[in-house]
């Protein structure tokens, strides 16, 4: 008797389990963000939410993916790639429809060696199981994308038979939706002497700037074209997830990428710029909450 009860509580478990396993992860044929390449076969799966390692480089010492890890709605398509097209033909079609609604590249990779020897083709399938980057010729990409009015990473990759396409839709809002001014800055510098400056957008837990932060670095370059004697440190911050040694360090990274971004990319001079990093030691929030901690990771800047 005791073992039949044993039996059926261990069945039931397992039916438990099962259950759950199904509505964690559906089989489903595609994602209304991405049609598959015409003449292509194939389908994938869902999670409701999950964390996909997106690979944003390659470390040719380590022979290592470098990756970003990202939270949210999970959906991995496989499809098998029609035999008389080339991979270079898909991905160029792939690229061209994701660049026409909007699509902001953070790395990519192709038949130049970058993705395609045989340690960075291992190192794809080992960071995040995409299997596509198989062959000479294959190719990636991965960024962002607006969709529903939230941000999506998309992963792109193709190769001789198999495209692989991952989308990670989060709860993160749309980019670029507050005005961020020379003028907005200014008043703030002047109130208080520092102020916050949004829009400095940064790939999760990277000091890898994302292409739209152009708006604020604009913003950040008019402001210092029209107050010539004006000098900034540029400061980083960040929530306390984490170690303080860590988070030190990863605020100080982003506020020398921002550096380095109005330098190279914008003109300002070196000498009025100096980046320090505060980590978690100086919150404009409780860190209690969600909403909290975001406020909390911010780059501002300080009149000097």
């Amino acid at each position: 008797m005791i073992r039949a009860i044993a039996a059926c509580l261990t069945l039931a478990l397992i039916l438990a389990a099962t259950a759950t396993a199904v509505l964690a992860q559906e089989r489903v044929d595609g994602h209304p963000l991405v049609t598959p390449y015409e003449g292509s076969t194939g389908d994938g799966e869902f999670w409701r939410f999950d964390e996909y390692a997106l690979v944003t480089g390659f470390d040719f010492d380590a022979r290592e993916a470098i990756t970003t890890p990202v939270q949210g709605r999970v959906t991995k398509l496989d499809y098998d790639n029609p035999d008389d097209r080339s991979e270079l033909e898909i991905f160029t079609n792939y690229r061209e429809a994701l660049d026409a609604a909007g699509y902001q590249p953070i790395w990519s990779c192709a038949r130049d060696g970058s993705c395609t020897t045989g340690s960075t083709r291992n190192a794809f399938y080992q960071a995040n199981g995409m299997r596509a980057i198989n062959g000479p010729n294959s190719h990636y990409t991965a960024g962002t994308l607006s969709f529903d009015g939230h941000l999506a990473y998309v992963a792109i990759g193709v190769g001789r038979h198999t495209t692989s396409i991952v989308i990670v839709e989060t709860d993160e809002m749309d980019r670029g939706m507050v005005s961020i001014s020379a003028e907005a800055l200014a008043a703030g510098l002047d109130a208080d002497g520092h102020v916050r400056v949004d829009g400095l957008l940064f790939a999760h837990d990277s000091d890898v700037l994302l292409p739209d932060s152009a708006t604020a670095l604009t913003a950040l370059r008019d402001l210092l074209i029209e107050r010539p004697l004006l000098s900034l440190y540029v400061v980083g911050h960040t929530d306390m997830s984490g170690s303080l040694t860590y988070n030190m360090s990863l605020s100080e990274r982003r506020a020398a990428s921002v550096v380095t971004a109005l330098v190279e990319d914008y003109g300002v001079r070196m000498d009025r710029l100096t980046a320090a990093g505060v980590g978690p030691l100086a919150p404009e929030a409780s860190n209690g909450t969600d909403d909290g901690r975001t406020l909390n990771r911010r780059v501002e800047i300080v009149a000097r």
